[in-house]
């Protein structure tokens, strides 16, 4: 899709924004890049500048009998299918599929919460490494889904487009369990630095040093994540009618979801924290490097799905979503509140300040400067087909402000490509 092709689209953006704020111009500080997306997750520049999106896809339709309960959503359906893809946006805006048919597992049949590609970076060489999620029991993936791409980091033939797999992290879950808790694994987000990839597992609470010549473990190896007590004042969804409250554990796992190299050389990871996913209780860490040692940086967020800095040292950090996301979307995608997310800048000396809060971010994961000094994620990260790259300039973005300037941003995407449509067909009359 070419990016004049969202010209009339913005304008109605900023339109709305006009009618809620009175500042119009305000709404050009946020580009919709790429819309269309099945679960877009994490995304890099190219070094020729385009940039490549993995889309965990839509999972399958459970035809086949490929499915297992989710962990994490109320044991629904997860079905494998070949719906993944590894996507690319070139410089004047076309949105081209690299790779397709990806194996891809998700809640059925809904498409929401995908795994399958969910990272790509580049290292200093020009040499791609692409991750791919589970999200599940890890003795399940080649036997029951057949799927054994998933749960592994591979190196991308940006040329042949071949795969050769790198580290198999659901293998070494099943093999070692490195946190002591269930068995489910599910890597995340992928940086690299030097000969070496660091990867945060969502599902395994930990994070891995790995050599990129395929020679397994490096330094410390595999370091698992603090488990935090559970608030005695959590919030949990409301039971069924007729049904007894199901035992909670008194501790909350990490979920580690995003990773960041800090100005020190040290890395930084945000978490997203564990259902019943208490407002406030999300935290950053500082990883050592060599030895993975971790400590707590900040606290005090709410499901952090990415982290990212500028050339000067602040640090910005992305919330998936602003209140538990039990009270804004159900198991399954439907959507029942308001799923707008912040994104917050930190200065190195902790000040904090919130520099978008809705307008359109919603239920976004990754985070990552551009060559041009913006922000990049991908919107609407769990929800097949409704995903998009967004390119965010965080010194001039709307005030955090109304629920209807959200709406009319976000919700309202389809009435702008609707609308588009019908003044294309008038323009033809």
């Amino acid at each position: 899709m070419k990016l004049k092709s969202l010209k009339y689209t913005i304008s109605l953006v900023t339109f709305g924004f006009s009618l809620v704020t009175g500042a119009a111009a305000q709404a050009a500080s946020i580009s919709v890049i790429a819309t269309g997306l099945d679960n877009p997750r994490n995304l890099a520049f190219a070094p020729d500048g385009s940039i490549y999106v993995t889309e965990s896809g839509k999972g399958g339709d459970g035809a086949d009998g490929r499915c297992i309960p989710s962990p994490s959503a109320q044991y629904i359906p997860l079905c494998a299918g070949h719906t993944g893809k590894l996507s690319r946006i070139t410089l004047d805006g076309q949105k081209q599929t690299l790779i397709s048919n990806l194996p891809s597992l998700a809640l059925t049949p809904s498409g929401e919460q995908a795994a399958g590609p969910a990272d790509i970076k580049f290292d200093s060489l020009g040499n791609a490494y692409l991750l791919f999620g589970y999200a599940g029991d890890p003795k399940l993936r080649n036997t029951t889904l057949k799927e054994p791409t998933l749960g592994q980091l591979y190196k991308y033939d940006t040329n042949t487009k071949a795969l050769s797999s790198i580290f198999d992290f659901a293998q070494y879950e099943i093999d070692h369990n490195p946190d002591g808790t269930d068995l489910i694994t599910n890597p995340y987000a992928l940086g690299i630095k030097d000969d070496l990839a660091y990867v945060v597992d969502g599902g395994g609470n930990t994070i891995y040093s790995i050599g990129l010549d395929g020679s397994g473990l490096k330094g410390k190896g595999v370091a698992a994540f603090p488990l935090q007590p559970l608030p005695s004042d959590a919030e949990f969804p409301p039971l069924p009618p007729g049904e007894g409250a199901p035992p909670f554990q008194p501790t909350l796992q990490s979920v580690p979801t995003g990773i960041a190299f800090a100005p020190d050389g040290s890395l930084t990871v945000s978490e997203y924290s564990a259902f019943p996913y208490p407002e406030g209780d999300a935290r950053i860490f500082k990883v050592d490097p060599t030895t993975l040692q971790t400590q707590v940086l900040y606290n005090g967020f709410t499901q952090l799905t990415g982290v990212t800095y500028d050339d000067k040292g602040n640090l910005y950090a992305l919330q998936h979503i602003n209140q538990s996301e039990w009270k804004a979307i159900e198991q399954g995608g439907n959507i029942i509140g308001d799923i707008s997310g912040s994104i917050i800048k930190i200065a190195p000396d902790g000040t904090r300040k919130t520099v978008l809060s809705g307008h359109g971010l919603a239920a976004a994961s990754g985070l990552t400067f551009g060559p041009d000094g913006r922000l990049y994620t991908s919107n609407f990260s769990r929800l097949a087909g409704q995903g998009q790259i967004l390119a965010i300039d965080p010194t001039a973005v709307p005030e955090p402000s109304t629920i209807l300037g959200v709406v009319l941003f976000g919700v309202g995407a389809r009435f702008f490509r609707h609308s588009l449509n019908k003044k294309q067909e008038s323009d033809k009359d």
